[in-house]
């Protein structure tokens, strides 16, 4: 029998049913139970759904839930190996001593610990600022996969897909990343001002990067016309967020996010 990490993930639709495969892509010696977040169905044959009191769980909220269903189902948990605690960061520990976050981590230890009476490893796999960062991070298998795929933008040619991914990454790392480009993993604040990644990242895809090559004057303005005209030039978290997830390699990502995510990576593929 598989022995079994459980697994509580911050209550997204790119990680619900997906986070599972990167884990594997980690460590593959165990089955990856997610306990959090449960999926629904609304009716039979559509598209399963997280529940309205769950969606988009993140931060104390989530660690609240995890007690919750630690209670509730402590006894399959004890029969796991592990516990995997997945979240965004999203600048939560912006300005904190490197004491601090192990303190903060330790508390939720000893609750879990508490809650379900035996000593399990407590793994916190943290995506920061967002799990965007991931994507760029591993560039090739992540943003640049996405939209140079003819499954994904079919009504463009491959070398306009190409090119608008060419200028998405230099307007992403100009623009959006700006001081962040070696150390993404702090992004978020200018000017004492919390900017979410994701945001900007859906702005510039949908509207400032077509912008931006609209200005270029030696383009073929019929190529520049088609790259603006898109309807598959988009983003959503829903849709792309669980395809990119299931192509990135963890190697790549841990190579790139050493401040949080490296540390974890490097738990889980030695468990």
């Amino acid at each position: 029998m598989v022995e079994r990490i459980a697994c509580f993930l911050t209550c997204g639709y790119t990680e619900s049913g997906t986070m599972q495969a990167f884990l594997r892509k980690i460590n593959s010696s165990y089955e990856y139970k997610q306990f959090l977040p449960n999926k629904i169905r609304k009716k039979k044959g559509t598209e399963k759904i997280i529940a309205d009191n769950i969606n988009g769980l993140t931060g104390e909220k989530l660690i609240a839930k995890v007690y919750d269903i630690l209670k509730n189902h402590s006894n399959e948990i004890k029969e796991c190996k592990a516990i995997i605690i997945e979240d965004d960061l999203d600048g939560r520990f912006n300005g904190w001593s490197g004491e601090k976050i192990k303190k903060y981590k330790r508390d939720i230890i000893f609750e879990i610990q508490e809650n379900i009476g035996i000593r399990l490893p407590v793994f916190f796999i943290y995506a920061s600022p967002e799990i965007e960062s991931w994507f760029i991070a591993d560039w090739k298998n992540g943003y640049k996969y996405l939209y140079t795929s003819s499954e994904f933008v079919e009504d463009l040619e491959l070398n306009e897909r190409k090119f608008f991914v060419n200028h998405l990454k230099k307007y992403i790392n100009k623009h959006i990343l700006r001081g962040y480009q070696d150390n993404i993993e702090h992004y978020g604040f200018f000017n004492d001002e919390y900017i979410k990644l994701s945001d900007k990242i859906k702005e510039a895809i949908e509207f400032d990067c077509k912008e931006y090559i609209s200005h270029i004057s030696k383009l073929n303005h019929e190529m520049v016309q088609k790259i603006c005209n898109s309807k598959k030039l988009y983003y959503s978290k829903k849709y792309h967020g669980s395809i990119m997830l299931k192509n990135i390699d963890p190697d790549i990502v841990a190579s790139k996010c050493t401040c949080y995510f490296q540390e974890s990576y490097l738990q889980l593929k030695q468990f």
